[in-house]
């Protein structure tokens, strides 16, 4: 069902956004640099493997590569070479997906509270929301980065964070996501979520009828009739 705001601000004070694949088209890239790096070293990307690195900050995926394919490369060499690979596409070229501005436009026109929560580090996220002008329309962001311990998003920590700083209660607040066990950690925290189709989010058709039956309301083109 479609997240329509006039429906939601009879039901909800605030809205939490991912980034990654919700907000931003960036997910291909993510992949790319994985694929990239992982074939350099003579391995394959594999279904698990971005299950695991798209929902988790950068240093525990880095140490997650080293350790799994036994790396000799240091921890941040590994996050350096991710990090050149996809700094320049954030700072020149990766969009918002499709009609997300005019969306959270009208959100802040209807006085909803709009916060993201993101894995994605601050240098990337700086250089994306400067460029396409949006930093503003966000009363809160906070990455993994800025929680004590950098718990992944299979728990609902993030969430609780940004809705304490927004001063709302998870049952008014809705939690947009594309990934399956980032939708699962902010059900966690008793939130209203929006599943949000991504390609490389989801993983699969499957994985997506899935993340629909569990989510309270699901979409899969940030489209002008989510404006209303």
């Amino acid at each position: 069902m479609l997240p329509f705001l006039s429906e939601l601000k009879g039901k909800a004070d605030a809205l939490i956004f991912d980034v990654d694949g919700t907000l931003l088209d960036s997910m291909t890239v993510w992949n790319q640099a994985d694929t990239v790096f992982l074939n350099s070293r003579g391995f394959e990307v594999t279904p698990d493997y971005t299950d695991y690195v798209k929902s988790v900050r950068i240093e525990d995926a880095a140490v997650y590569t080293k350790e799994r394919y036994g790396l000799p490369d240091s921890v941040d060499d590994i996050m350096n070479e991710w990090n050149s690979f996809v700094n320049r596409a954030y700072a020149s070229e990766v969009p918002l997906k499709g009609d997300a501005y005019n969306y959270l436009v009208n959100a802040r026109k209807l006085g909803f509270r709009i916060a993201c929560a993101t894995a994605l580090t601050r240098p990337n996220l700086d250089a994306a929301f400067g460029r396409l002008n949006i930093r503003d329309m966000f009363d809160v962001i906070t990455t993994l980065e800025d929680l004590p311990g950098y718990p992944d998003k299979s728990e609902p920590d993030i969430y609780l964070h940004v809705a304490k700083l927004l001063r709302c209660e998870p049952e008014r607040t809705v939690v947009f996501e594309d990934v399956p066990v980032a939708l699962n950690g902010a059900a966690k925290g008793g939130f209203i979520t929006c599943a949000v189709w991504d390609e490389v989010g989801a993983g699969s058709e499957e994985a997506w009828a899935r993340m629909e039956a569990s989510s309270s309301y699901s979409f899969k083109i940030w489209s002008k009739n989510l404006k209303d």
